[in-house]
């Protein structure tokens, strides 16, 4: 009877330390995994917040340009644009020189008080934005389908697709 006790004995030890090998190596596990992220997610979010950066720098010279003209500030609308920019009226306008583009901002955005109204923003590129909205001047209104083209953060070109 003895040996029995001894044998039963000897298999409670060894079910107690695999028990206990056991819970120590999930707790290991456990501990191991807590704060971390898989790779694929840490990825992912590097690739939203570069996005993101994309996003808010082409965003900015053209967010920048609907304040100003909301704000009727001549320097800073005209800050906005690179020597270079062009503009055209429709899809598929013929695109005005720098120096007729530049008179056109004057006269048609600038001394017109040009503003759009509810402007809703799309990224289409790290180089075009689309502005959606409601286009107001002296004497004229239509809805807003303007496409942008931002280089080196600057406008370089304004087509008005209505």
């Amino acid at each position: 009877m003895a040996r029995i006790d001894a044998n039963e004995n000897r298999y409670l030890s060894i079910t107690i330390n695999m028990k206990i090998q056991m819970l120590i190596l999930v707790c290991s596990l456990s501990l191991n995994a807590c704060g971390q992220q898989s790779k694929t997610n840490q990825s992912v979010q590097t690739i939203k917040t570069e996005n993101k950066m994309k996003d808010q720098t082409v965003l900015k010279p053209v967010k920048t340009l609907i304040e100003a003209m909301d704000a009727e500030d001549a320097e800073v609308i005209r800050a906005q644009f690179a020597k270079t920019a062009t503009q055209a009226y429709g899809a598929e306008g013929i695109m005005k020189t720098p120096e007729e583009t530049a008179k056109w901002l004057e006269s048609d955005i600038i001394n017109r008080r040009g503003k759009v109204a509810k402007p809703e923003y799309t990224v289409l590129s790290d180089k075009e934005v689309v502005v959606k909205g409601q286009y107001a001047s002296q004497g004229y209104s239509n809805k807003a389908n303007f496409l942008f083209t931002v280089e080196n953060g600057r406008i370089t070109s304004w087509r008005m697709r209505y």
